[in-house]
């Protein structure tokens, strides 16, 4: 085809499955405007064209260091309008398909059976499971709704103990395995001890909600006691509450060692403690928190968690088409 005819909608189809089918990953350079018309045999302002197309419908964008050029954008949540514009080049797209199938004979229904059999088989093939694993009730059903909720995607969860009592059955039927950094070294363990891959982990970080940070950041009193059920927890407050605060006498104990908890109940101005713990501080020490802490997912850790997803959609595309590569 004369280079003339290629057109920008062309090429950035072309593109566009390069990306869904894994050349292009999020964060790659994509060639330079000169390169790209020579490898799809079109022209640099046909191109250029193409690449702002999809800088629009937010797929690439614009580097923003070093030599001139376009990235693939990381894997994140489309901004509405974005998503509209997507939807609308999709659209397009499937206009043309059918106008292709009426052409070549195809009645409406022949036609809408092979569109529908095209989604379930690529969604289907592309559906992973996902299941996330706490060491306690609360945090497992608060955090899982709320990763279901921000995935779009369905996520199971369970206690720690029901994955360590079935690593291998557990490891086996999800694609990933997704827990607290808290906890992330002792699951991978246990999964290298069935013989499965750690790849298969993903650790998610958590930090206090904003509310508490607020909180914290009010304590006026000199000694703050910290309280939770884990140590490296307990750790790990007090470190960040010396951030907010560090000509302050911080200590920090767990909720199962009970002299502990009360000799800082009598001499600490204040408790932050962890929501697992606050009704155990109320009856052992009689005392109320002034601080219960509530945790909240990290977005960076979201993030990652996308990238690895779409990681295993795409290899899950390409070998579906092997052959396909744009």
């Amino acid at each position: 085809m004369p280079k003339e005819q290629v057109t920008a909608e062309a090429v950035s189809q072309a593109i566009m499955q390069r990306i869904i089918t894994g050349q292009y990953l999020p964060g790659d350079t994509l060639p330079s405007v000169r390169e790209m018309a020579q490898q799809l045999h079109s022209n640099r302002n046909t191109v250029n064209k193409a690449y702002q197309m999809l800088q629009e419908l937010g797929v690439i964008e614009m580097k923003t260091s070093g030599r001139k050029g376009f990235v693939v954008r990381p894997i994140v949540q489309l901004e509405s309008r974005q998503r509209s514009d997507l939807l609308e080049y999709f659209y397009r797209q499937s206009v043309e398909l059918v106008w292709q199938g009426m052409a070549a004979g195809l009645s409406s229904e022949e036609m809408l059976d092979q569109l529908t059999a095209a989604v379930t088989e690529v969604y289907g093939r592309s559906e992973i499971r996902l299941k996330f694993f706490e060491c306690n009730r609360h945090d497992c059903e608060e955090m899982g709704r709320n990763l279901s909720k921000t995935l779009g995607l369905r996520v199971e969860f369970d206690l720690l103990d029901g994955f360590f009592s079935n690593v291998g059955c557990e490891t086996r039927q999800n694609d990933l395995i997704i827990t607290t950094f808290h906890h992330l070294a002792e699951v991978i363990e246990a999964i290298r001890g069935v013989g499965e891959e750690a790849k298969k982990v993903v650790g998610i970080d958590t930090r206090p909600t904003p509310e508490v940070l607020l909180q914290i950041a009010r304590l006026p009193g000199g000694r703050i006691g910290v309280v939770s059920t884990m140590q490296n927890t307990s750790n790990m407050l007090s470190h960040l509450i010396y951030s907010y605060h560090p000509d302050r006498l911080i200590e920090g104990t767990t909720i199962d060692s009970p002299e502990q908890v009360r000799r800082l109940a009598q001499e600490c101005h204040h408790l932050v403690v962890t929501h697992t713990c606050a009704a155990g501080i109320k009856a052992l020490t009689g005392r109320s928190p002034d601080v219960v802490v509530n945790f909240q997912i990290d977005d960076q850790s979201i993030l990652f968690l996308r990238q690895r997803i779409y990681e295993i959609q795409r290899d899950r595309a390409t070998a579906m088409q092997p052959g396909l590569t744009g």
